[in-house]
């Protein structure tokens, strides 16, 4: 086997660095289109919260529009969770035949 020399070792370590670098601006990529998503929800909102409330409504008839709001946010948050649960069991169940299927190979 042949050792590899300095310019073969210098392209290897080249081809890791904008492999490793790629792989970071992807989950860079990730990140930002995750708060672009976070603020555009944050901006419906406040559009939607703006149709409830009016002028003439009280302090409390505002805070009961602002109360349910919550409460149906925490409920969904509920949901996804659970449904984030479920898909994570199938997930590990199909990770486990996979590796069983390879392992009988």
């Amino acid at each position: 086997m042949e050792k590899p020399n300095n310019q073969q070792m210098s392209q290897v370590l080249e081809l890791v660095s904008m492999a490793r670098r790629r792989n970071k601006l992807k989950r860079d990529m990730i990140d930002i289109a995750k708060k672009i998503r976070d603020n555009r929800k944050r901006v419906e909102l406040l559009s939607n919260l703006s149709d409830y409330i009016h002028e003439d409504m009280s302090f409390r008839e505002v805070m009961a529009i602002i109360e349910n709001m919550k409460n149906d946010y925490e409920d969904r948050v509920d949901e996804y969770t659970i449904q984030n649960a479920e898909l994570s069991k199938e997930r590990r169940e199909l990770f486990r035949k996979i590796r069983t299927a390879k392992a009988n190979k």
